[in-house]
């Protein structure tokens, strides 16, 4: 798939004096035209996308820096957030006030390919970088990083950006409904974020989604 910048975008004419707050505008609106295409809705003001359905509502809010550094760094940290509307409904009608957020998709996993006690960032651009880890998990865990650095960036960079959120979070409208992905996603989670999911409501999504499969889901998320 090929991409052009907008006619009248900042992105075709920008120099290492521009406004780091005009580049990171700029190349939301480029993100939200991408995927308004693909029936989300963009709002500018705060700049966020988001897809809602009768079962769920998807927000990809995107935010940038204070260590913005004109000619040289804008950041676009990518932050997505995921609702049951469904079991905002079957909580409420129990009794139960919720917000339904979910504690995914988020970017650690446990991994076999990274030695425990390491872990591996994947970057948007550039190499990969490797570290001694900050968690005590039985394995290395690889780290999809949501923070980019847009100075500069090019249309096949864009598009690099783009398949970021589609692989590692647009995904998830679809995964939301598959029993095993969701299962393997919570066995490859760092035990932070397997109580964060607990606390998000994410074990009362399970056995809403598949109540045949209670049991097992109660053996498996503790």
């Amino acid at each position: 798939m090929n991409w052009k910048w907008k006619k009248e975008s900042i992105l075709n004419t920008y120099d290492k004096n521009t406004d780091c707050k005009e580049i990171f505008k700029a190349t939301c609106d480029e993100i939200g035209e991408y995927f308004s295409k693909k029936g989300w809705k963009y709002a500018k003001s705060k700049p966020k996308i988001t897809f809602k359905n009768k079962s769920i509502k998807f927000e990809i809010s995107f935010w940038s820096s204070r260590s913005n550094t004109p000619g040289e760094y804008v950041n676009l940290e990518i932050i997505p957030t995921f609702v049951s509307l469904e079991l905002i409904k079957k909580l409420k009608n129990e009794g139960v006030s919720s917000k339904g957020f979910m504690g995914f998709p988020n970017f650690y996993r446990l991994s076999e390919k990274v030695p425990k006690g390491k872990e591996q960032i994947i970057k948007v651009f550039g190499e990969p970088i490797k570290r001694d880890s900050r968690y005590n998990e039985n394995e290395g865990i690889m780290i999809y990083s949501n923070n980019i650095n847009i100075y500069n960036i090019s249309e096949i960079d864009f598009l690099k950006i783009i398949d970021f959120i589609e692989t590692q979070i647009t995904s998830w409208i679809e995964w939301s409904d598959d029993y095993q992905k969701l299962i393997k996603f919570y066995n490859y989670s760092l035990s932070y974020h397997k109580k964060q999911m607990i606390e998000k409501n994410f074990l009362h999504y399970m056995i809403m989604k598949f109540p045949d499969k209670q049991v097992e889901i109660l053996k498996t998320i503790q």
